[in-house]
């Protein structure tokens, strides 16, 4: 840059470039040869009272007073000028633009729409145990009111995997074709630099060989002109030695033609476009740059809380095609073929089938579980047994407890008692791990829990778990004094139930 002010002002400095300096140089018109003049002007609304210079904005091209190009020497083209302002625009975080790319692995980042509102969906990540896992969410309204719900919610890699599989399904078969079109693309534009290098080492021949018949016409009386065509001459030919020294580096380094067996390894490559696409060289920001190259938006709406998913795909040149993929979800109850799901249990457990035989006949009819898992547990057929008042004679054996060890008055199994309060065992354990109830242990394998109780204790346990999720996280924040946890084996119930 060149100081404005100062003792060196005029002279030519280095500095190191920060975000502002490269912003305005790619802004400016002038490094494209462009002369504007009304690029900036004042808004009188925005001018502070006493302050001349603020108010200014940065008006659009098409208002501008003047603009003439290739009035200044440009450093890039004005295609280049515009495709920077186009990309700038694109990168920006706006509703109306997906931005630029980002590192995440959720692979429709700013292309995700609301189907229900038509709302920018926004990405969560959660880790769950060593992976990251994306979420699209909307919930503008909750996040600019600060009322209401959210509006939907869903694990992102049901959709990514289906908008995944109609890219790589509408770019196979063009992979094949784009491969040899681009093999002889290349074979075109080297035969053109060839034959534009003969053209000038023709050209070059030619200005030595009149040079050189220049100096012998010349007559030898006329020593200064004979001077000055020997000079001729002699650049001519140093000109054509230059440009052929120029042609045998360009032949040495350009690359070698493609041949046969390169050509079919170029076409096998394209052919496994699916292999590109899982390689460990391609990178998520590889991959979302792939795909919003042939995909303008894509709008996600879940069927209710089920686990049915409608995803519409607006694909580069507006042409849109429909699809419908499976999230994983909370509860069962929430499954689509909930109710033949209970319909099934009921007939299979009337036939006198147990727990396990259950599981088994549901996954091989084809029944999906709640989370996405690849079938559905047994304790979760005991926990619908139980709900649907089936004999326990239908279910699994229990293994007979350590003398003295069996459970007393008022005491429960922790699959019982979470069969009575109609939640998962698992979760019944964390309110234990918690302090939350009062259980004891076994002494011997399998260890099973046996928790207390009794009906007082049992109602309090209804209303806990009916209660909202992160309920109590939202109260610790209110209450002085927090629930102790015991990590002792013997967990105390908590005073705060």
């Amino acid at each position: 840059m060149r100081l404005h002010a100062g003792l060196d002002k005029g002279e030519l400095t280095w500095r190191r470039p920060n975000r502002m300096t490269l912003q305005n140089i790619l802004h400016s018109p002038v490094y494209a040869g462009i002369y504007a003049y009304g690029r900036r002007r004042v808004d009188p609304r925005r001018q502070v009272p006493g302050r001349p210079s603020t108010g200014r904005v940065v008006r659009a091209e098409d208002e501008w007073l003047v603009a003439i190009p290739g009035l200044l020497p440009a450093y890039i083209t004005v295609e280049a000028y515009h495709a920077n302002l186009a990309r700038l625009a694109a990168n920006a975080a706006r509703a109306e633009t997906p931005g630029v790319v980002r590192a995440g692995s959720a692979l429709l980042s700013g292309l995700a729409r609301c189907g229900r509102c038509g709302r920018r969906m926004t990405v969560r990540y959660h880790v769950r145990g060593q992976a990251t896992q994306p979420e699209y969410v909307c919930a503008r309204q909750l996040t600019d009111y600060g009322a209401g719900q959210r509006c939907q919610a869903l694990a992102g890699a049901c959709v990514d995997t289906l908008v995944t599989q109609q890219v790589l399904a509408a770019l196979t078969p063009a992979a094949v074709a784009v491969s040899l079109r681009a093999a002889e693309q290349v074979q075109a534009e080297r035969a053109e630099l060839d034959k534009l290098w003969a053209q000038r080492l023709e050209r070059a021949q030619l200005d030595a060989d009149r040079a050189r018949r220049c100096y012998r016409l010349a007559e030898p009386e006329n020593r200064l002109v004979v001077r000055q065509l020997e000079a001729d001459w002699e650049a001519a030919l140093a000109a054509q030695q230059q440009l052929r020294e120029d042609y045998d580096r360009f032949t040495r380094t350009r690359p070698q033609p493609l041949t046969t067996a390169q050509q079919q390894a170029i076409t096998a490559l394209a052919a496994d476009i699916e292999g590109l696409w899982a390689a460990p060289t391609t990178t998520d920001a590889d991959r979302k740059q792939l795909i919003r190259a042939v995909v303008e938006q894509v709008a996600i709406t879940v069927a209710g809380t089920s686990e049915r998913v409608a995803v519409q795909i607006t694909w580069a040149g507006g042409h849109t095609t429909r699809g419908q993929t499976i999230r994983p979800v909370a509860r069962l109850e929430q499954l689509s073929s909930y109710p033949q799901l209970v319909e099934r249990v009921r007939q299979l457990a009337e036939q006198g089938h147990r727990a396990q035989a259950i599981a088994n006949r549901l996954h091989a009819e084809g029944f999906r579980p709640a989370k996405g898992h690849q079938r559905i547990g047994i304790s979760a057929i005991t926990q619908l047994l139980h709900q649907l008042g089936c004999p326990r004679a239908f279910t699994r054996q229990r293994i007979v407890p350590p003398p003295g060890e069996e459970p007393g008055p008022h005491e429960w199994w922790l699959d019982d008692l979470a069969a009575e309060l109609a939640m998962p065992p698992i979760t019944l354990h964390s309110w234990i791990r918690r302090g939350w109830v009062h259980a004891r242990q076994e002494s011997r394998r399998p260890y099973r829990w046996i928790i207390h109780a009794d009906p007082h204790q049992l109602a309090e346990l209804h209303q806990r778990r009916s209660r909202p999720p992160g309920w109590y996280t939202r109260r610790r924040w209110a209450d002085s004094a927090p629930p102790a946890h015991n990590g002792s084996r013997d967990h105390a119930a908590s005073p705060h139930i």
